[in-house]
């Protein structure tokens, strides 16, 4: 494998430059280093400011938290605004613990074509531009 496309993957973070045999060998590896089953596919490819990522799946997560005996607790679940936020605290068996926030928008975002039909733009189901 060329040095420089090895650079590229683990400096910059970029799997595009890889054949796809190389890239299998990466994520075969990446799965070995962490305790990862890689027939499950933890990990998807993901196009992420014009670099290609991999992006852990729930399955990677669900294994991880078995192989290291983490718990889950949601300690708080509320909206704010139009944005429905959820806090949760990973517990280990030896009582570290870390919290983590998730917010999703709860405006549906929609697309409709313009008038050329060459172009999708969003707006909010709420919006005015909304004749429904």
């Amino acid at each position: 494998m060329d040095l420089s496309i090895m650079e590229k993957v683990v400096v910059q973070g970029d799997l595009s430059s890889l054949k796809p045999e190389e890239r299998l060998i990466y994520y075969t590896k990446v799965c070995e280093s962490v305790g990862l089953n890689p027939l499950t596919k933890p990990f998807d490819y993901l196009k992420l400011d014009g670099k290609l990522v991999l992006y852990a799946k729930r399955d990677a997560t669900d294994q991880l938290r078995k192989i290291h005996k983490i718990s889950i607790t949601i300690t708080s679940r509320e909206r704010i605004g139009d944005v429905y936020c959820v806090t949760a605290r990973g517990t280990t068996q030896d009582g570290r613990a870390d919290e983590s926030i998730g917010a999703v928008s709860l405006m549906k975002e929609e697309k409709i074509w313009d008038e050329m039909r060459t172009m999708q733009s969003p707006y909010r189901k709420d919006s005015p531009v909304d004749s429904r």
